[in-house]
């Protein structure tokens, strides 16, 4: 029985060390961009709530000590509210990049294809 949670212990830390270790590297600048759009929108709407929506750390199965995590969270609010507007900023800074970038990858694709169309041009 020890050898099988061994066997199946290791098969998972093996899983785990060959993923990805960025999940979304393989997305699109579209994508991306409409990733980073939602997370500022997010920590916008965090930064004016009481208590951020879908924050793990407050998640308890217990109400008391769901509501004691929460009353922690509230009263050390005001020292970490500041970090929950520059990470808000960050994530408005990071989807106008991406704006940029999605800018400059249609202008490259425009100019390739300009360029093809101009040797494609000379040669007939």
């Amino acid at each position: 029985m020890t050898d099988e949670i061994d066997g199946r212990e290791a098969l998972e830390r093996e899983l785990y060390w060959a993923a990805d270790a960025f999940p979304g590297s393989r997305r699109s600048t579209r994508e991306l961009r409409m990733a980073l759009h939602e997370l500022a929108a997010t920590m916008r709407a965090d930064e004016h709530s009481k208590v951020p929506r879908d924050e793990p750390q407050l998640v308890s199965r217990s109400r008391w000590r769901r509501k004691v995590k929460i009353g922690f969270y509230t009263i050390l609010r005001p020292i970490t509210h500041r970090y929950d507007r520059l990470i808000g900023e960050l994530a408005v800074l990071s989807r106008m990049l991406a704006d940029r970038l999605a800018d400059a990858e249609a202008e490259i694709q425009r100019l390739r294809d300009v360029g093809e169309g101009r040797d494609s041009g000379t040669t007939g």
